[in-house]
């Protein structure tokens, strides 16, 4: 197998080489949605998908910002490209979705002294 230009920055795990090739996600589609998607942070990972409105006024129509809609490319904090997906609302499901506390993040202080409040004297 020839080395991706994703391949050469990032580490990529089996999985996310089994869903590109089932998906027949493009590495050219790959390389534009790491070069210009927006991260969002949600359950302990770093979600990139592309939103058209905030690429360069020549990118906004391309064949590439077209392929590239609605994926989202999953990231670990190491740079490893775990896995990836479509969906036809990508762009609203990762601005709900990061809002979802994911397990394991600590409690805001609110969520704290309510449980001081609820433990035993």
């Amino acid at each position: 197998m020839r080395q991706s230009p994703a391949s050469s920055v990032f580490s990529l795990t089996r999985l996310f080489v089994e869903q590109c090739a089932r998906w027949r996600l493009r590495e050219e589609v790959i390389a534009f949605i790491l070069e210009f998607g927006t991260p969002a942070r949600a359950c302990g990972a770093t979600h990139l998908t592309v939103h058209e409105r905030d690429l360069p006024g020549a990118l906004r129509d391309s064949s590439l910002a077209r392929q590239a809609r609605g994926w989202i490319l999953i990231l670990n904090d190491e740079d490893r490209l775990l896995t990836c997906y479509r969906r036809q609302d990508a762009s609203r499901f990762l601005k709900q979705k990061s809002k979802r506390r994911p397990a394991g993040v600590t409690r805001d202080r609110d969520d704290f002294l309510r449980g001081l409040q609820l433990a035993p004297a």
